[in-house]
């Protein structure tokens, strides 16, 4: 791909480069060499690798639905944490704002509106947006414009402005409070403009000091985390409290260019998926 220094699935220094090894080929591969032994030891153990991850997660949505995940003893969600032990994300607000003006020769700007100006006031005043809660570990809410589009010609005074903004923010905040507060601080600017949401999803916050939470992390002999992003643990956690992540990827890897996986993370996520699955599988596991 562009700006990449290493062919797709190149190995070299003990790194497996390629897209998506980070998130989350590389924990794909150790699920599955663990489920390999697991299966022929026969203990129980379901693997679930779902669709549109990155976007509405119907894949998880439909498995939320399924008696077995509801039942199971654990979830693990295998996003990249660097092999640490993840409890909390951060919840995902996607808006679509829109500004209009009237259009007008670029000779005579005065005789236009500039939907384009519009918009960069909207997207300065949404930059001094702080909100008002903070997570002790995952700090407070951040925004990135990823989409900008405006205007068809040079010489010609704009009508019509988009831009998508990318919100994520830290729990106890819930979607429609975030979405709310947004408005209202927008509001204040004065410049008209239609805001719409485009994806809104939860944050999530397990407990850490849960048993199944804790076992994972005996095994693993690491340290616990949160993460920035989101994952499909979101559509877990509201069926089924035992969910947990961890996964061999480093999250700071995830969509850049140049791309990896240490293959010593993948053998040893792997030890760890064999471990826990035989531990939840004993009698007095699981509680």
């Amino acid at each position: 791909g562009d700006y990449w220094s290493f062919s797709q699935s190149q190995l070299t220094q003990g790194r497996m480069y390629g897209r998506g090894a980070a998130d989350m080929k590389g924990t794909a591969i150790a699920m599955l060499q663990a489920a390999q032994d697991l299966v022929a030891r026969k203990i129980p153990v379901v693997l679930a690798f779902t669709t549109d991850e990155e976007t509405t997660m119907q894949g998880a949505v439909a498995l939320s639905k399924t008696l077995p995940l509801r039942r199971a003893k654990a979830i693990v969600v295998g996003e990249p944490t660097g092999l640490r032990v993840a409890y909390a994300e951060k919840g995902v607000l996607d808006l679509a704002i829109e500004t209009r003006g009237k259009a007008a020769h670029g000779a005579m700007p005065h005789l236009g509106e500039n939907a384009i100006a519009k918009m960069m006031r909207i997207l300065r005043g949404l930059e001094s947006f702080k909100g008002r809660i903070a997570h002790p570990e995952l700090g407070t809410v951040t925004m990135n414009i990823g989409t900008f589009n405006g205007g068809t010609r040079l010489n010609v005074v704009p009508n019509k402005c988009s831009a998508e903004v990318d919100v994520r923010f830290p729990p106890p905040y819930s979607p429609d409070q975030l979405y709310h507060e947004i408005e209202e601080h927008l509001r204040r600017i004065k410049t008209p403009f239609t805001l719409r949401r485009i994806v809104s999803m939860p944050s999530v916050q397990i407990d850490p000091q849960a048993p199944h939470v804790r076992l994972l992390q005996e095994i693993a002999q690491t340290e616990r985390a949160v993460l920035a992003h989101a994952s499909e643990a979101v559509h877990y956690a509201q069926v089924n409290p035992r969910v947990v992540i961890f996964g061999a990827g480093e999250e700071e890897l995830s969509h850049q260019a140049n791309e990896y996986v240490k293959v010593e993370a993948v053998a040893r996520a792997t030890e760890v998926f064999k471990k826990y699955a035989l531990k939840l599988s004993t009698p007095r596991s699981g509680s």
